[in-house]
């Protein structure tokens, strides 16, 4: 590096073909294996376990969200309060 400019290999934003080239290969391979797979042959747990699969590249998963709670026993006390009736009957 002279002066710190940046000379030769790649410019900025070009792909690299090897990744383009094994990235291409593996779609391929991916859509062929989908193409052939048959759910006829599965059983429900594996349509199951297939669907739970998928789903996670489809739908976006949510965050966690944790609320703490104080889990500590409350005590509390029931007191009888007689109603006016009452009272004057007695």
């Amino acid at each position: 590096m002279a002066y710190g400019i940046k000379t030769g290999g790649r410019t900025k934003g070009v792909p690299n073909k090897v990744t383009t080239e094994v990235k291409n290969k593996l779609v391929d391979l991916i859509d062929g294996t989908i193409s052939e797979l048959s759910t006829a042959n599965l059983n429900v747990a594996n349509k199951i376990k297939l669907l739970e699969i998928a789903l996670n590249y489809c739908i976006p998963k949510l965050s966690h969200s944790y609320k703490e709670t104080n889990n500590e026993q409350k005590s509390f006390r029931v007191e009888y309060v007689p109603s006016l009736e009452e009272k004057d009957n007695s």
